[in-house]
């Protein structure tokens, strides 16, 4: 059995699974993404998962999502994005051993879920995809000819820190989004993708809304809110699919996929992508040049990083193609 790591700014779930992808065991811990001891905090949360899971089978090798730009090969983290102080960590070798020795394979979260829909999705057949990840972050993964593109720096697919609706003023003024934490990412730089459409931004404005603190709301109560009619959560959310939707566009646009695929925590409600669905069929009616983009939901919404993950470990120790 391997065990399979989802690392999120705002929970690390994990489960059991067997060479076909077949998922047991599942569970989840909140991650502590301003731990004082940093790095060696995050392996011990890995290492706590690890010494539990391996009292009940026997764990040949550990495969991990998460965010950053990620140097598979190495096992290197850049980055970090969410959880800052993974940057520059050597996680993969440090959670080997810690964990008695085990291989340990990590890729980009983005990444995972696009090698989950080529694996055993809804890109199984495409031979150019692109999946944007609508979590903490916008993360995503480009598919040509049906490989991950990663590009030189890693980067590829990355779409956190693509633009929207930037003015000139604004660009006298921006703030580097590395030396600010998440919310004031949301206030000093609200013309990027991160603040305007990911899970993370639409809780922190519904708690501004509501007048509570960003930890007390989740996409849930957002929800909920909108189904007892709050009109201004209602347009907030509103806002964020369109903001999905015009990134769609210009994804489409720039690589031509056969299909575009949206996934991610947020995606699980049922309204999410038929909300992002009805701006682009908006959008559409601009040009018959958009007549043949394909918008889909992940086969696998909130499984896909595992999955992806797994399929990483495979092509990385076992040759799987």
């Amino acid at each position: 059995m391997y065990l399979v790591f989802d690392v999120g700014a705002t929970f690390i779930k994990y489960a059991l699974m067997d060479d076909e992808g077949n998922i047991s065991g599942k569970g989840k811990t909140p991650t502590d993404r301003y731990a004082e001891a940093g790095t060696p905090a995050f392996v011990a949360q890995i290492k706590r998962v690890y010494d539990e899971k391996v009292l009940d089978c026997d764990i040949t090798g550990i495969a991990m999502g998460l965010p950053g730009q990620i140097d598979v090969e190495r096992g290197i983290v850049y980055g970090g994005g969410g959880i800052k102080y993974l940057d520059g960590a050597h996680l993969g070798n440090l959670i080997s051993e810690a964990c008695g020795g085990v291989p340990v394979a990590l890729e980009n979260d983005g990444k995972c879920a696009a090698l989950a829909e080529v694996w055993l999705g809804n890109a199984s057949t495409a031979t150019n995809a692109a999946v944007v990840v609508v979590g903490t972050g916008i993360g995503g993964g480009i598919i040509i000819d049906r490989k991950i593109h990663r590009g030189k720096r890693l980067l590829a697919g990355e779409l956190s820190y693509a633009l929207m609706n930037m003015t000139r003023e604004e660009a006298n003024n921006v703030r580097c989004c590395e030396e600010l934490t998440v919310e004031e990412t949301f206030e000093y730089n609200p013309f990027m993708v991160t603040s305007t459409c990911t899970a993370s931004s639409i809780t922190y404005k519904a708690s501004k809304i509501m007048h509570m603190k960003p930890e007390e709301v989740s996409g849930e109560m957002v929800y909920q809110w909108i189904d007892e009619g709050n009109q201004e959560i209602i347009d907030m959310v509103e806002d964020s699919y369109f903001s999905i939707a015009k990134l769609c566009c210009n994804l489409y646009m720039t690589i031509d996929p056969d299909v575009i695929l949206i996934g991610g925590g947020m995606s699980a409600n049922p309204n999410f992508v038929p909300g992002v669905k009805r701006y682009v069929d908006k959008i559409r009616k601009m040009t018959k040049t958009y007549d043949g983009m394909v918008i889909d939901t992940c086969k696998f919404r909130n499984d896909s990083n595992l999955l992806g993950a797994l399929y990483n470990y495979k092509q990385k120790y076992e040759g799987v193609k």
